[in-house]
């Protein structure tokens, strides 16, 4: 009894870490509507949408400004997202920001001095990139290497 338990709470801590959820609480591997309702519960709406990309605006939420979701070409599921901050948000609501980062994925990063980004290692093709945008938001990045012709963004991570 005691060996199912822990296989249970071994396989259970492994899908965790393979849904690999971060900010928003938005995963990996999830469906479209299942993003669509954990930003429509934290007051999000969809407002806008490229060939693999839908972007979510908050009326309500003055601290984000905007939330970018990726999504697999041919499963239609969260390959990545992208968070913009206001820039408004000041210097302590983006210590906030990291913390809870932090708690998140851990302590370990790394500091990239040529483009001033913090990267945190969540697989060997998944990465979260935290840096300033031109405008002076703050920046958050969960990315997939192995779609990255899906986070071209232009401009609008600047």
């Amino acid at each position: 009894m005691k060996k199912i338990i822990f296989l249970l709470t071994m396989l259970a801590l492994g899908s965790g870490l393979f849904a690999q959820s971060g900010l928003f609480n938005l995963s990996y591997g999830m469906t479209l509507a299942e993003a669509d309702s954990i930003l429509t519960l934290a007051t999000f709406h969809a407002e806008g949408s490229e060939k693999n990309a839908v972007k979510y605006y908050s009326d309500i939420n003055e601290f984000v400004s905007a939330v970018l979701v990726f999504l697999e070409p041919n499963t239609q599921r969260v390959a990545g997202w992208f968070i913009k901050y206001d820039p408004e948000n000041g210097e302590d609501n983006d210590h906030l920001v990291i913390d809870r980062i932090s708690n998140m994925h851990g302590e370990t990063n790394h500091f990239e001095e040529e483009t001033q980004q913090l990267i945190w290692f969540l697989t060997n093709t998944r990465t979260l990139h935290v840096m300033y945008a031109q405008d002076g938001s703050l920046t958050a990045l969960y990315y997939d290497s192995y779609f990255a012709d899906l986070f071209d963004m232009g401009d609008q991570g600047r």
